[in-house]
């Protein structure tokens, strides 16, 4: 049976490598916070089906994705023959998830500080988020928080360590409203949204996440990228058309054989040490266990230098980052007490950044004024040239309610080992305990003196900015657009992060309420709703909306249902099953053939996919 089963795999193997033949296509990829894992399940059923794409775009966790398919695209482990190694990258990404459960299992040999992106990605309890709450019941001064936190103590923004150090009482009090909103994306009701500092170092996790892609880019020792190989060999061909779930059901080696490399990567190496004892009469040897250490490869990567992407964050600059500057500092002198909400004037205070190659940026910038030259949301356009990986995880997953503004690293001038090095503890010359030494990464003063530089003048809000980057890939001169995305309105936390951020709070009467129409989108505005820059960006009942425009560019949409499962309620699997089995609409009936996968739609929307398919408009 097993024999014939991957007769029929190499069959349709064939099938798909012609399909994809005519594979320059590229793909949007709407952001979801912690609901990631939907897009590496949606992405294995298309590149299993078209390859990698040429080119990716998108912003907060959809930068992190992109990170992990510049990977794949790099290893060089990977099956030489075409077809199948667009399996094989498909199923790589499959392995993301039960790779982030790993990293959670007490037994693993993965550190613990790897438990941090199962936190922030919604598959792991416990670990970081739980040590820093009993920290924040017991501890009654800040050495207190610091031995409760311990071996977790890096994972915790380092200007938080400062803050408490200074003001034990206001930091423990803001770290404590961190951790009830974490992950909960509240723009309504959090007053201190713009300023709080974040509870996690998304800097140190860009650096845990690099751990992560340099896995799949294979970039790890022989040892493990051969562990990886047997395991490609062994399950490859059962992966085809099946979630990682469905995978193991059928073929209970594949979680023995990827355990098997996860072991080999992240265990610590051994050294064997020989002497003599008795006056050197008696030969003796041990083994040690050395320091761990990692590639810290991918990380460090140039956007663009692999697979062509073009991550994006909404970029605050000119007189708002100046007074952005000046209000945060009063913000942390009267802790928080005394300091209005932050607004600017979205004409000429707010970019869309995107990062990417040279080549790639110039395209864009060029062609977008002329292909789009009515739509808001291309005027908006931001070049972040020389930009690496570690600028751009250090701040377009750093969104309001998870960071305050971020400083933008400045990447052309980082030193890699300044990076790597930086230590949270230092040891005591007298004593065991280790003594904290959290240091910023920036410093606002001299900047050139911080551990690592940062772009003047700028700050980020976060990648929530355009979750709908169609139009940025049509401009780079992609002609085959699949826009992965959810059925449904823009975010409610990004339109009120926007309008908030915007200053129209006053103007749009139904701001905090606007989740109320985000399926079918608000009609009968005011004159200052209709003229709103929300209006022209995100309101599905305007055909002339930035969001209607995407859709209408995307050669197809990949419509999942993502916002309709809860991670923290643990469901994973009903998550990765509906975007693997998500209905594809095309454009035109032609563009079918190009998208002969993902035809399910019986059942998923009563309401016609808003979000995924345009509306209706009367002229």
């Amino acid at each position: 049976m097993k024999i014939k089963n991957k007769i029929l795999s190499l069959a349709l193997l064939g099938c798909f490598s012609s399909a994809s033949m005519a594979a320059n296509y590229c793909t949007a990829i709407r952001g979801n916070g912690e609901l990631a894992p939907a897009h590496w399940s949606g992405l294995a059923r298309i590149i299993e089906n078209k390859g990698l794409p040429s080119s990716v775009a998108g912003g907060s966790s959809a930068s992190v994705t992109m990170f992990f398919l510049d990977a794949l695209s790099r290893n060089e482990n990977l099956s030489s023959n075409v077809a199948k190694k667009q399996v094989e990258q498909a199923l790589l990404l499959k392995t993301i998830v039960p790779h982030i459960l790993y990293l959670t299992n007490k037994d693993a040999k993965a550190p613990k500080l790897m438990g941090l992106i199962a936190n922030v990605t919604g598959l792991g309890k416990g670990g970081f988020v739980d040590t820093v709450k009993k920290a924040i019941a017991i501890a009654g001064d800040f050495d207190d928080f610091m031995e409760v936190l311990g071996e977790y103590g890096p994972l915790l923004n380092p200007e938080l360590v400062t803050g408490l150090r200074n003001d034990f009482s206001f930091y423990k009090d803001q770290i404590a409203e961190s951790i009830n909103v974490f992950g909960a994306f509240d723009a309504k009701t959090d007053a201190n949204l713009f300023y709080r500092k974040g509870l996690v170092d998304f800097k140190f996790l860009g650096m845990l996440f690099g751990r992560v892609a340099d896995f799949y880019a294979g970039y790890g020792n022989s040892d493990t990228n051969r562990a990886l190989i047997n395991f490609l060999n062994e399950c490859r061909d059962d992966s085809l058309g099946k979630t990682w779930d469905e995978l193991i059901a059928v073929n209970t080696n594949c979680s023995e054989k990827l355990a098997v490399a996860f072991d080999s990567y992240y265990a610590k190496p051994t050294k064997i040490i020989r002497g003599y004892r008795q006056g050197r009469k008696i030969p003796y040897q041990k083994e040690i266990e050395l320091n761990r250490s990692f590639p810290n490869r991918m990380i460090f990567e140039k956007i663009g230098s692999g697979l062509s992407s073009l991550p994006s964050t909404a970029v605050v600059m000119k007189d708002a980052a100046a007074r952005y500057k000046k209000l945060s500092a009063i913000y942390e002198i009267t802790s928080g007490t005394d300091v209005d909400d932050f607004s600017l004037d979205f004409e000429t205070d707010l970019r869309y950044g995107y990062w990417g190659s040279l080549e790639d940026l110039t395209n864009v910038k060029k062609n977008l004024p002329k292909m789009y030259p009515e739509d808001t949301k291309s005027s908006k356009f931001m070049a972040m040239k020389n930009g690496t990986w570690f600028e751009v995880l250090a701040t377009s997953p750093a969104e309001p309610g998870l960071a305050n503004l971020q400083r933008i690293p400045k990447s052309e001038n980082i030193n890699k080992n300044a990076v790597i090095n930086k230590s949270f503890f230092r040891k005591k010359f007298f004593g065991l305990i280790p003594t904290l030494n959290a240091v910023e990464w920036f410093n606002e003063k001299n900047p050139n003196q911080g551990v690592i530089p940062f772009r003047e003048n700028l700050y980020s809000a976060g990648g929530w900015s355009d979750l709908h980057p169609v139009l940025t890939l049509k401009a780079k001169g992609c002609e085959d657009v699949v826009y992965l995305t959810r059925q449904n309105g823009e975010s409610v936390f990004g339109q009120q992060v926007f309008i908030r951020l915007t200053g129209y709070t006053e103007k749009i009467r139904f701001w905090k309420d606007i989740g109320d129409g985000n399926r079918v989108g608000w009609i009968n505005l005011t004159e200052d709703e209709e003229k709103s820059p929300w209006n022209r960006l995100y309101n599905l009942m305007n055909p002339k909306a930035s969001f209607n425009k995407s859709i209408s560019e995307a050669t197809a949409i990949y419509c999942t249902n993502w916002d309709h499962y809860n991670l923290f309620k643990g469901e994973v699997k009903e998550l990765v099953h509906d975007a693997y089995n998500a209905p594809v609409f095309v454009k035109k009936e032609n563009d079918r053939k190009l998208y002969p996968f993902g035809l399910e739609s019986e059942g998923h929307s009563k309401d016609g996919f808003p979000g995924c398919l345009l509306k209706e408009f009367n002229d």
